[in-house]
């Protein structure tokens, strides 16, 4: 069985894989990985390869931590001159080796130092690669020198070079290309708001395409983070929407506690709470297939269910918070001894649909799972048969909520390659079977940010089916 046990040499480095494992799902998520450097005498001769790597379509974050203790000579200079050639030079050549690394072999990557253990992640070719480094310990320090004013996180500046300037982060060396730093206070603040693989990346991309294109200084990464989450673009998409006649750029200190205490963003953290149970469900499942206790299919290699998995977790928080919602409304509406499914459309994505399928029907028979399986693998087709734009169609079926245990099974379909004879059968099978024949069309997708007037109605629905969804989100954690 796997541990629950945080990965890691380090007190912060087991820190940092809380919160990777917490936000980017253990199945994507690697600590202390370490590369084939060749053979001696037929045993492995591994080299850790970096602190903590996420590998997910063609995203790699590399995050290197080092975390020094910061030295306290009396002379300020001298001190940040120190900290920042450990915590931050160094993490930052470690990252760059690591990526040089993954493009050159990217086939002799290993989980032990003994390298009999591959990888079980694919990396994909031309992938995007996201260096990150980790520096703690600065935070005390940096109040100090700003006369203890502001949050202590360090100051992101593009025209500053190394570690020149105290308490001032920007370009380390030009052989390490674009590194992201996050500090003591930024760390958790980026990684919680940011606790999905998409909605990580998307602020990791956009945020590097801004500060290539102008000249760029923030007070702290928060303050950063706060315009993205403030600012879409046209295509309703967070990002750093700037005057494109303006060639510099600042962002003041204060955007961050604004938007934590603005109620627009209280409601949206509210509404995002039942979104967690989608990430328990991916977590259940990934736990299974990297254990080998799945109900069937354990004997299939990871890369065959990751695909399915992926899928699911490539949804950002709000879409998520969407997609739950739909399976709790499922949930709460499907009699014990019935069948019911909703198919919903990806907003993220419109060529990608989720069947949600409730069964209860027969649940005492020794069949159970494998007929619902079944059923759900031909609701799957018949949706297939109905939309023929989808590409990608993820099928999840559990049991009604009043039942003691709880179970799911998930079926994924690529129908990249779906032809003419599978289009007939599928349009067979729905006229034998009569399944989708009476469609009600619901939409869940809801603002972002709640309007506060809906708010109140809001937390009343969720407030009567808040123990019920607890007992059924303590399932998915059990298993």
């Amino acid at each position: 069985m796997l541990s629950d046990a945080p990965s890691g040499v380090t007190p912060s480095e087991q820190y940092l894989d809380r919160l990777c494992k917490r936000s980017f799902l253990s199945l994507w998520s690697y600590p202390n990985l370490y590369r084939d450097q060749g053979r001696k005498n037929d045993k492995g001769d591994g080299k850790e390869l970096a602190d903590h790597l996420i590998i997910f379509n063609e995203h790699i974050i590399i995050f290197s931590d080092k975390s020094c203790a910061f030295p306290d000579s009396g002379n300020v200079e001298l001190d940040w001159s120190r900290w920042y050639r450990r915590s931050i030079e160094k993490s930052a050549e470690q990252a760059s080796g690591t990526e040089r690394w993954l493009l050159q072999h990217p086939d002799r990557i290993f989980l032990d130092r003994e390298c009999t253990k591959p990888l079980p992640i694919s990396i994909e070719p031309g992938c995007r690669i996201h260096k990150i480094v980790v520096a703690l310990n600065a935070s005390e320090r940096c109040k100090k020198f700003f006369g203890n004013s502001g949050s202590g996180s360090l100051v992101l500046s593009a025209n500053v070079e190394g570690g020149t300037k105290p308490f001032h982060v920007g370009n380390i060396s030009k052989s390490n290309g674009f590194v992201h730093i996050l500090d003591d206070v930024t760390l958790d603040i980026v990684l919680g708001e940011l606790d999905t693989i998409t909605d990580f990346t998307d602020y990791l991309s956009r945020k590097e395409a801004l500060f290539r294109s102008r000249l760029c200084m923030a007070a702290g990464e928060e303050e950063l983070l706060a315009y993205y989450l403030t600012h879409t673009n046209r295509d309703k998409q967070h990002d750093f929407e700037i005057n494109k006649t303006f060639d510099a750029a600042y962002f003041d200190e204060g955007s961050w506690s604004s938007v934590r205490t603005n109620p627009l963003y209280i409601e949206k953290k509210a509404a995002d709470r039942q979104s967690y149970a989608w990430d328990e469900i991916i977590e259940k499942f990934s736990r299974n297939v990297l254990a080998g206790t799945l109900a069937s299919g354990n004997d299939r290699p990871i890369s065959d269910h990751e695909r399915g998995l992926r899928v699911l977790a490539s949804e950002g928080r709000h879409v998520r918070r969407n997609l739950a919602k739909a399976l709790f409304d499922l949930l709460g509406t499907t009699p014990k001894d019935s069948n019911k499914m909703r198919m919903v459309l990806s907003k993220q994505i419109p060529e990608r649909a989720y069947v949600l399928l409730i069964a209860g029907q027969e649940t005492s028979h020794p069949d159970y799972r494998e007929k619902r399986a079944d059923l759900l693998s031909a609701y799957c087709h018949v949706a297939k048969a109905d939309a023929p734009s989808l590409m990608d169609i993820v099928g999840i079926a559990t049991e009604p909520v009043d039942y003691d245990s709880r179970s799911e099974d998930l079926f994924y379909m690529d129908t990249r390659k779906w032809d003419d004879d599978a289009q007939k059968e599928a349009l067979e099978l729905k006229k034998n079977t009569g399944l989708m024949t009476k469609l009600t069309k619901t939409q869940y997708h809801d603002k972002e940010y709640p309007r506060k007037e809906a708010s109140v109605q809001a937390r009343t629905n969720r407030n009567k089916k808040r123990n019920a969804l607890k007992e059924q989100r303590n399932k998915w954690k059990a298993g």
